[in-house]
């Protein structure tokens, strides 16, 4: 009877089913890894060995590992396969177990069925190298270890002094002092400053005058008197004040020259495509539909040749323009590129 089960241990480390004919089939099964969390057991890839007892046919297996073992025929081999099968069977009825080594064991139950018992042997378990089933304790001085640090904490915690500060009360100063960063920061423009500010209580308001009218002779304004009579009128004035020069020459006021508004020179380009070549860049723009881009051009920045479909002075206009022209397949990439 021993002499089936060598031939039945052979044949599963190739095969993963072998029939006994007239008897079952063993099979083996693929178990994935598993781990044990409450016995903290790790079991690696494994094969189990069921056995099903509607398998009766023979497949040919067993008999052609007698012929190969014993180097007989194969009616020879079918006879002696047919003898080891009978003693199992006479055997089960007799003991009602039958131990097939590291296969497992058969008995019957109550009602005369056949019940197997897989070994606990690995031996099958090809695709997990050898590994077998091992347990792994948690490290009680580590948890022990993170349970006094957690202690610990939680008196640091005890040991600070929290200051409630309200939020509203933070963002008002933030604010006020970015405010007054801001005003710092501000330069007043000199043009726009009163000069006599810069000299009072320290020098005479008189000598503060940027600029005095020129006070010409009195021979000059009677040489001028007979060129027009417009001018006689200013040339009087001027003699006036020649002849009485201890009275106050009246400063001209200084108008600052209104600030000029620079043009807003940013230009939103709304780009198909981009070359590193104008020769590429020509060729795109040469095969671009007029109708769908009527204003297709391109822009250099960077070393690259930008094709735009159109450009804006207006960034709302440009976006708008975008988002009709991504809706054609072909300019669904399309972007914004702005430029000065």
């Amino acid at each position: 009877m021993l002499r089936i089960i060598t031939h039945i241990e052979r044949l599963l480390l190739v095969h993963d089913c072998v029939i006994v004919p007239g008897f079952g089939g063993f099979v083996l099964q693929a178990v994935s890894a598993v781990y044990d969390e409450k016995e903290h057991l790790f079991k690696p890839q494994r094969k189990e060995i069921v056995f099903n007892v509607t398998l009766q046919h023979n497949d040919g297996l067993l008999s052609e590992s007698y012929m190969q073992m014993y180097d007989v025929n194969y009616r020879k081999a079918q006879l002696m396969l047919e003898e080891d099968v009978a003693d199992m069977k006479v055997v089960l009825q007799e003991d009602k177990k039958l131990s097939l080594g590291v296969l497992g064991s058969f008995s019957l139950g109550m009602e005369g069925q056949v019940i197997f018992h897989p070994g606990e042997s690995d031996a099958f378990s090809v695709g997990s190298y050898g590994l077998v089933s091992f347990n792994f304790p948690q490290l009680q001085p580590v948890l022990a270890e993170r349970e006094e640090v957690a202690l610990l904490t939680r008196k640091r915690k005890k040991d600070i002094l929290y200051i409630p500060v309200n939020r509203k009360l933070l963002r008002v100063a933030a604010a006020s002092a970015a405010a007054v960063a801001l005003f710092l920061l501000v330069s007043t423009p000199v043009k726009d400053v009163n000069q006599a500010a810069y000299t009072a209580s320290f020098v005479p308001t008189e000598m503060v005058v940027k600029s005095a009218p020129e006070i010409k002779p009195a021979e000059e304004i009677a040489s001028e008197e007979t060129i027009a009579p417009e001018i006689n009128e200013v040339k009087t004035e001027r003699k006036v004040a020649a002849v009485a020069p201890s009275r106050e020459v009246k400063r001209q006021k200084i108008t600052p020259e209104p600030a000029i508004a620079k043009p807003n020179l940013k230009m939103y380009h709304i780009v198909i495509a981009s070359f590193p070549t104008e020769d590429q860049a020509d060729k795109y723009i040469a095969g671009v539909d007029r109708q769908e881009c009527k204003h297709v051009s391109k822009v250099v920045r960077d070393g690259k040749y930008r094709i735009y479909a159109d450009k804006f002075d207006n960034r709302e206009q440009a976006e708008s323009y975008m988002a009709t022209l991504r809706m054609n397949e072909k300019y669904k990439d399309a972007w914004l590129f702005i430029s000065r």
